[in-house]
């Protein structure tokens, strides 16, 4: 399926992930990010200037479905 990101923050707030937390694009704060880079989009965590567990795909959608599904399983 395709995931919007009006639909993957609506799905945040619905299960009570603060959506301050999420950011799609780059900037020095912590959390997570849903980014573009090149011909993929990467999904990983920063914290204080690192990122961790960093996971390219071929579509935002993918990305933001890969992210739902890690938040909801924490």
């Amino acid at each position: 399926g395709n995931m919007t990101r009006i639909e993957f923050l609506e799905l945040c707030t619905s299960n009570n992930i603060p959506t301050n937390i999420i950011h799609f694009e780059n900037s020095v704060a912590d959390g997570y990010y849903v980014l573009k880079n090149y011909h993929r989009w990467e999904v990983f965590y920063r914290e204080r200037g690192k990122d961790y567990d960093c996971v390219g795909f071929p579509s935002e959608s993918d990305a933001l479905i890969y992210l739902a599904d890690k938040l909801m399983r924490k």
